[in-house]
């Protein structure tokens, strides 16, 4: 007479130790696979999001500034009233050399402008923060800088800033979430291209 075939006690504790051993070194790698494409899907909404600050500047004439909230995952693109930017050409037909040359400051209309009215404000995925923006100062951006101190120390970044002539501060951007690294995101004035780098190991203390 055969014996039926079966599982003993003990090979079943053992076929379960090791799909948990499996289990234990899956998961996790598979959490940090995750988290890394969280981070750099990341790294490419803010790309986008300083693309299109870019061209909204070029679209509508007026400079656009970005802050990140440090520790936070939002941002924000708010315009910057400048009388610069509502000038118009003394002869009143739009003569771009007119413009070069100097024209007339529609200063009225900075007395109804309200920057609060038109900020835009965006979420970056969760989890992910903004550790760190490092912006090049020039001459150029110092009367933007100067607006914008107060509010950086209510931990928001220093001013990115959109020149209406396609032009935008050199700027770089680290975004970081834990245990998966960070990506830093590169802005570069002079042509305004944007640039976002692979995931990187964490930064000390992160």
């Amino acid at each position: 007479m055969q014996r039926s075939q079966a599982f003993t006690l003990i090979e079943l504790l053992l076929t379960l130790a090791i799909i948990v051993s499996i289990a234990a070194i899956v998961v996790p790698a598979f959490g940090v696979l995750l988290s890394d494409r969280e981070l750099a899907r990341a790294g490419d909404q803010l790309r986008v999001e300083m693309m299109q600050t870019r061209l909204l500047a070029m679209r509508t004439g007026r400079t656009q500034v970005m802050q990140l909230q440090l520790s936070e995952s939002k941002g924000r693109v708010k315009p910057f009233f400048d009388a610069n930017d509502l000038t118009e050409a003394v002869d009143q037909t739009g003569n771009s050399s007119a413009i070069m040359a100097g024209g007339n400051a529609t200063i009225a209309s900075l007395e109804t402008a309200d920057a609060t009215d038109v900020t835009r404000e965006f979420d970056l995925p969760a989890g992910v923060t903004t550790t760190g923006a490092t912006v090049q100062g020039t001459a150029r951006s110092f009367m933007v800088d100067n607006a914008a101190t107060p509010e950086t120390g209510e931990g928001w970044s220093q001013s990115i800033i959109f020149y209406p002539d396609g032009t935008t501060s050199t700027a770089g951007v680290t975004l970081a979430r834990e245990i998966a690294g960070r990506v830093i995101v590169v802005i570069r004035g002079l042509t305004g291209e944007v640039t976002v780098t692979d995931v990187l190991a964490p930064a000390d203390g992160l």
